[in-house]
């Protein structure tokens, strides 16, 4: 009993006993920049620019608003993204072209110039998946609060590694019938649940939690996803002074493996477990920080006006 004693006061003498002075030189200084762009064939670029900062300041990202962004299409220059507000930049006469090589190079005084590349995946075509959906009445809920199963079925490509994202926007405007001119439009993110074993769920920045599916179990086979949402019906509101439309449209993305990565890594360190030490987060960009992610879309516009609308 006595040696266990002193062994257990060894233990505690080594562990807590000792202390060292350590002096950690960090350059507070250092700052690169960074670019974040997520390129959806069939629609204009957009990419953010900003530097990072000391892992203490305060102000978190700087923007940049005076960056030169210049993009190529298969290693040939295209054209030029003008600055529109904050630290994003778009060019609105160029679409992202299926199957392409895309680089982009951001230059700002003061700073290293950065360059990412990557390649846009194939078309999403309306052959590759079909869609279904059933609304009800909410059981925990008030009478006008329903819910929508979902159905997708997938039919996977089986000569390329796929990788699919799922979204559900609320898109709604509302105008006063004297100044209709001054519509409001907002858009957010639906939450979207399924109990499929296969289902990644991962928070993603502007996002919230999204749904990631990966073909490893089913490449080339056809693959059934059943989820669980708000009511997904279209609900229109009119009275003498306003009107109000609520429209639902379901994004599902095939997106590239540089995306993916990117999404897993931000989401380890959501939660970092105290004895591990935080994932590094995945960057395709040289001489920077961030992503250049690249995605294959379809939308599905839900058409049908719910039982309860303009009540």
């Amino acid at each position: 009993m006595k040696n266990s004693l002193k062994l257990i006061f060894s233990f505690i003498v080594i562990f807590f006993g000792c202390e060292k002075e350590v002096d950690l030189k960090i350059d507070e200084s250092e700052s690169k920049l960074v670019l974040n762009a997520w390129f959806k064939t069939e629609q204009h670029p957009v990419v953010e620019v900003n530097r990072s900062t000391f892992i203490f300041d305060k102000r978190g990202t700087d923007i940049i608003q005076n960056a030169e962004v210049i993009l190529f299409e298969n290693d040939k220059e295209i054209g030029f993204l003008e600055h529109f507000g904050g630290g994003f930049y778009q060019n609105e006469n160029i679409e992202i072209k299926p199957d392409t090589e895309y680089k982009i190079t951001a230059k700002v005084d003061g700073f290293e110039d950065i360059t990412a590349i990557e390649k846009s995946l194939k078309k999403f075509t309306d052959s590759e998946y079909e869609f279904e959906y059933e609304s009800f009445p909410n059981p925990s809920g008030s009478n006008y609060q329903s819910l929508s199963d979902i159905e997708i079925r997938l039919k996977d490509n089986g000569s390329s590694e796929d990788i699919y994202l799922f979204l559900i926007k609320d898109t709604n405007k509302s105008w006063r019938h004297e100044t209709s001119s001054d519509t409001l439009y907002n858009e957010f993110i639906i939450y979207l649940n399924s109990s499929d074993a296969q289902i990644e769920y991962i928070y993603a920045p502007n996002l919230g939690q999204i749904q990631i599916l990966r073909d490893e179990l089913f490449n080339g086979k056809e693959y059934t996803l059943n989820f669980r949402s708000n009511d997904l019906r279209k609900y229109e509101y009119s009275d003498e002074e306003r009107s109000y439309i609520s429209q639902n449209v379901i994004e599902i993305h095939k997106i590239s493996k540089s995306f993916y990565l990117y999404l897993k890594s931000i989401e380890n360190n959501q939660y970092p477990d105290p004895f591990t030490e935080p994932t590094q987060i995945y960057t395709n960009v040289e001489n920077g920080y961030g992503i250049l992610a690249t995605s294959s879309v379809t939308n599905i516009q839900v058409d049908e006006v719910a039982e309860n609308n303009n009540e």
